[in-house]
Order: structure tokens, then sequence, then C-alpha cells
């Protein structure tokens, strides 16, 4: 089995389990959540990461709360109605909320589960089967990554350095995030310190290097439980 093949499958697992949840359901959510309970009592899922992605979200989840429970009345609500969150909205956004939620975990497992140039190779192989030479990108795209949760003190240092209002301190941070968002995408920061920074954050996990084959399986036998179940009830979400 070529050395770079669990971590191919393990990317394509975590992409079709994200395209299950597109239209999220109930019933369609159990097995990727199942799943990653499992790995969570074997210890291969790095809770303290997947937590702290899912922190960094967290104004993004409450924009889905307010879009969906806010902006989608319920049926029937007339004058002040309008102005409280109905039922069905917010059912629909804890759905989304907790779909997005599943496919957060599962890319925070599946950085700690493969060692970084497994990663690179995994998804290089998939980009180059479409017919593009995606080894530079796929470094990039996990340098992104890295310095999406190694940034946090540098962000930190940059915004007590900022004066002026609330909002114009808010506005400089963004940019700061945007730049260097674009700095990694172009490959123009330094690889080496941003790896080290995430690398500090939180420890490399044991599945890196044992057991992580059946962890594989275990994610493609939630993504074939989730299709399952989206068969079986093709009307869920809509």
């Amino acid at each position: 089995m070529p050395a770079d093949l669990p971590a191919s499958l393990a990317i394509a697992g975590v992409v079709a389990l994200s395209a299950t949840l597109v239209s999220p359901s109930p019933a369609g959510l159990v097995p990727g959540f199942l799943a990653l309970a499992l790995l969570l009592v074997g210890g291969h899922w790095p809770l303290r990461r997947g937590l702290r992605l899912a922190w960094r979200l967290k104004w993004f989840l409450l924009s889905l709360l307010f879009f969906f429970g806010w902006l989608s009345p319920g049926a029937g609500a007339t004058g002040w109605g309008h102005l409280v969150p109905s039922l069905e909205g917010l059912g629909d956004a804890g759905l989304r909320i907790a779909a997005l939620l599943s496919v957060v975990f599962w890319v925070a497992w599946l950085t700690s589960a493969f060692e970084r140039p497994a990663q690179i190779r995994g998804l290089s192989r998939w980009l180059m089967l479409a017919g593009v030479r995606g080894e530079a990108f796929a470094r990039r795209l996990f340098l992104a990554l890295d310095l999406f949760e190694a940034q946090q003190t540098e962000y930190r240092t940059f915004r007590q350095g900022v004066r002026g209002t609330r909002w114009s301190r808010l506005k400089a941070g963004r940019e700061f995030l945007i730049e260097r968002l674009d700095q990694a995408l172009a490959g123009r920061v330094d690889t080496a310190g941003a790896q080290a920074g995430a690398a500090e954050s939180d420890p490399p996990s044991s599945g890196r290097h044992a057991g992580v084959r059946w962890q594989v399986a275990l994610l493609w036998l939630a993504v074939a439980a989730a299709v399952m179940l989206r068969v079986a009830s093709p009307a869920a979400g809509v």
C-alpha cells in the first residue's frame, strides 16, 4: 500500500462526509458524530484542538443562528411576531451549525492523525488525478491552516498596538488576518515558524503513528451510513 494512500482516503472521506451535510438532517448528522465519539474514546480525536477551532468560528456560528432564527419567521407570524426567532428557524440553524461543527471536528482529526508531508501528498494525489499539479497548492493550503491555529498570539499583539475606536481596531484586525492568509496562500510566510507555532499549540496525536487505518475505515463507515440515511429519506433537510 502506498504510504500516502491512507491520507488520500482520509481527505476524500472528509470531503464526502461534508457533501452529505450540505442539506443536513438530524439522522444524517448521527454517523459522523458517533464516529468522532468513538475516536475520542479511543484517544485518537484531539478534543482541545477541535474545540479551539470551533471557538474561533463563534461569530460565524452566531450569525447563522441569527440569520435562520430571526430572518426565517414562523408560519402565520404577524406584527411583533416577526421580531422573535421562530422555532423552525432555530431548528434549521441548529442543524446547520451542527453540520459545520462536524466538518470542523473532522478537519481537526485529519490534521492531527497524519504528518504534514502525508497530508500534502494525499491532497496532491487527488489534484493530480484532476489534471492539476497541486503540490505547491497543497503546501500553501495546509500552511494557511497552520497559521489559522498559530496566529492567535501574534494577532493579539497586533491588536494591542492599534489605537482608535473599537470599529477601527476590528477593521484593522480583519485586514491583518486577510493579509496573513493571502501571504500564506502565496507562499510568502515563514513555513517553519508557522508549523512550529501550530505544533506548540497542540501536541501531535498518537494516531499519526499507530492505528490510523482503522480510523480511516471508521470515517468511511460514517460516510456510507450518512449516504444510506440520505437515500432512505431523500426529503430530509429540504
